[in-house]
């Protein structure tokens, strides 16, 4: 029984040393990704920096060769990145950017880190940026090999059933003129595939499959996510040309002061035009009532 006992307590210690070793790797990881990021963001030219990109990734995919990756805060790294773990603990983005000198085009990296339950190991995911040759952004669908790059800054399960749809935010530097916010789909298909673009975004007459805002570089835009009375909401600002002249030019739009929002009915996000969060209605409603009035008297 001591013996039982002591090699019981022996490989208690030996799992925690391993352990512990792992996250020490980690971490030294992690310090060596904050130098080539940065060197990535000095560098002069476009060649410089894809070599330099290179040499990030590979650095990157064998700190994630370590289980304990998944969990590890990365606090130094989150930063300058995006290292998103999802709410339900499925899946982590290592997500990040290269911004191309003078015409400031972004070119958009990420890789998933998920759980692969039948190989008892995580799998990482690769997603290809191909948003420079899509076309009809808002109406397609989009895989892990013709990804619509983004850098992805909040991550929104919807279940439905058995099955979970994953909801992304999104930004993306767009151009010299303008910045885009994107509203995203994704939902995993077998161990090693990703699926973008459901048609689950119902605005008015329309049904899209993504969501984007074009705006003015000069304008900063607000696309957040709220729960409201254990209702999931997606509340963002309301754009508007910065002068008649301009209107129809996506560079020119700006916040006009007034929001719009989604929020989520039947696994679908249903637009609502001229939201006021402190009612969770519509001002468009025939019942909205402000804060602060009465309901009219019934007859």
């Amino acid at each position: 029984m001591k013996i039982l006992l002591f090699i019981f307590i022996s490989l208690s210690f030996m799992s925690s040393g391993l352990a512990q070793t792992a996250i020490e790797k980690v971490k030294s990881f992690e310090d060596s990704l904050l130098t080539s990021l940065e060197q990535i963001r000095t560098a002069e030219t476009l060649k410089e920096k894809f070599i330099l990109n290179t040499h990030f990734e590979n650095t990157l995919r064998k700190a994630l060769r370590y289980d304990e990756a998944f969990t590890y805060k990365f606090n130094a790294l989150s930063k300058v990145m995006s290292t998103k773990i999802s709410p339900d603990k499925a899946f982590r983005i290592f997500n990040w950017n290269i911004e191309v000198p003078d015409i400031q085009e972004h070119y958009f990296f990420c890789l998933v880190m998920k759980y692969d339950s039948r190989k008892g190991e995580y799998v990482i995911i690769e997603l290809y940026d191909k948003s420079k040759y899509a076309t009809r952004v808002e109406y397609t669908v989009h895989n892990d090999k013709k990804w619509f790059g983004a850098l992805y800054y909040e991550i929104i399960p919807v279940k439905k059933g058995l099955n979970t749809t994953y909801t992304l935010l999104g930004w993306d530097g767009n151009n010299r003129m303008s910045n885009k916010k994107i509203i995203e789909t994704m939902v995993f298909q077998g161990k090693d595939k990703i699926k973008f673009g459901l048609p689950i975004f119902k605005q008015e007459e329309d049904t899209k499959r993504r969501v984007i805002f074009q705006y003015s570089k000069k304008a900063t835009i607000s696309v957040k996510y709220k729960l409201i009375k254990k209702k999931k909401y997606i509340i963002f600002d309301h754009l508007s040309p910065m002068s008649g002249q301009l209107a129809g030019i996506p560079d020119y739009l700006v916040p006009d002061l007034s929001f719009d929002a989604f929020v989520l009915e039947n696994g679908k996000w249903k637009y609502l035009k001229d939201f006021d969060a402190r009612t969770s209605k519509s001002r468009n409603d025939k019942n909205f009532i402000p804060p602060n009035e009465t309901a009219p008297p019934k007859n």
